[in-house]
């Protein structure tokens, strides 16, 4: 199935389905499997057996000497995998920067002539359910996770099992949470005080003024759009999406562009922090300024949840990678160096402004279930469901990735 193809939500589930019967076993090997071990997975396992049983997939994943790992654009995340090559010597890392609904239909492509390039990704929650599981491109990622460190209960916020964000709980691990910071304005324009709360958004003198990004693309626009409807109902997020005025654009550098330089005053789901890094490395972006508001930020898994391919090339790399990543001190690691906050009890904070915090009622929106319909009319409150007809697109971008035909309708619901 092509990225951007129609999908009903019974063609949804019944390829989900047919792709999770044909998942024996994590992260698969191209051909014949790899001389790795089989490890105990669940709390419980002996000790002994598993130490013994992670020095081998040490060794096996150096005799590879490779991993192939996709992650979201930004230095932070290229920090991060340095920081992993140097606490495991003897495996490189080929590290894929894309965004995942860039991504998605590179890998889609890939397999259709064949190509099996990659071992693990670490992503958003949304495209990978919707579009690579469906497709059989991806094994689940519990098989993998083994060591008692990392599946103890107690070792998590919450549990351990609540890092598995399908309704399956096997297909992707959530081990970092933040706080979705979805509103940022150009300081030098919008002034301390000039906006509090949602409603002061709706201020008709910024009107034209808001970029956001595309909420029919799940992330950063699809978030803080899926938010407002739940919070504050669907005439309300229509009249914000709808009649406000708001450029849509799937492109983050752009909308930030558009900020710092004061060709929009006001941005929701339109900065992407990592990116805000390179920009602020090179002396611009400072003043962006975010804005708490309740109806629109909420907590997610950011661009860190795990999931791996089938047919990976590098199955040990990966499944060392995977446990790796959730140990104490693999999370430590790339938590500082990622810039977000590991769900572990025994790791503190990297980004103590981003950390879940109990006086806000934040939604916890990538454990509301993500699914994805297309319907030539559907009926009213169904979601954001008159938001893709006559968008305002950010120029020169309209033609990027349209994975919608004439106008057809998108809506997001809970499975």
């Amino acid at each position: 199935m092509l990225f951007g193809e129609s999908v009903s939500r019974r063609r949804f589930v019944r390829v989900g389905a047919a792709a999770a019967a044909g998942a024996a076993v994590g992260c698969s090997p191209a051909a014949a499997p790899a001389p790795g071990p089989a490890a105990p997975s669940g709390p419980g396992a002996d000790p002994t057996t598993w130490e013994k049983q992670w020095d081998d997939l040490v060794a096996a994943a150096k005799k590879e000497g490779t991993l192939s790992l996709v992650t979201t654009i930004g230095n932070p995340f290229q920090k991060a995998v340095a920081a992993f090559e140097a606490a495991v010597p003897g495996i490189k890392v080929d590290h894929t920067q894309l965004i995942a609904s860039q991504f998605a239909p590179r890998v889609l492509q890939e397999r259709q002539g064949g190509i099996h390039s990659y071992d693990i990704i670490t992503t958003t929650y949304g495209t990978v359910p919707l579009t690579l599981i469906p497709a059989g491109v991806m094994d689940p990622i519990r098989p993998l996770l083994f060591r008692p460190d990392v599946v103890e209960n107690r070792n998590w916020r919450g549990g351990f099992e609540k890092g598995f964000l399908d309704t399956d709980k096997k297909w992707g691990y959530g081990g970092f949470q933040e706080v979705f910071q979805a509103i940022w304005v150009n300081s030098d324009i919008i002034k301390d005080g000039q906006i509090n709360i949602f409603d002061d958004l709706l201020d008709p003198r910024y009107k034209g003024k808001i970029v956001s990004g595309d909420p029919r693309n799940h992330g950063g626009g699809w978030w803080p759009a899926t938010t407002l409807r739940l919070k504050r109902g669907e005439e309300t997020a229509r009249r914000f999406y709808g009649e406000h005025g708001i450029t849509f654009s799937r492109d983050q550098r752009q909308m930030m562009d558009f900020l710092i330089k004061g060709q929009m005053w006001i941005g929701s789901g339109a900065v992407n922090e990592p990116i805000l890094e390179d920009f602020l490395e090179k002396g611009v972006g400072k003043n962006l300024k975010y804005i708490a508001i309740d109806e629109l930020d909420n907590l997610n898994h950011g661009s860190n949840v795990l999931y791996c391919f089938n047919r990976a090339p590098h199955p040990n790399a990966a499944k060392l990678f995977a446990n790796w990543v959730l140990t104490k001190d693999g999370s430590a690691v790339w938590s500082k160096h990622a810039e977000t906050n590991s769900r572990r009890t025994d790791v503190s904070a990297a980004r103590p402004a981003n950390a879940p915090n109990p006086t806000r009622n934040l939604l916890e929106i990538d454990r509301l279930g993500t699914g994805a319909e297309v319907e030539e009319d559907p009926g009213p409150g169904e979601g954001l469901v008159e938001l893709t007809c006559g968008l305002r697109e950010a120029p020169e971008t309209a033609h990027e990735q349209r994975d919608l035909a004439g106008c057809q309708r998108l809506r997001y619901h809970s499975l």
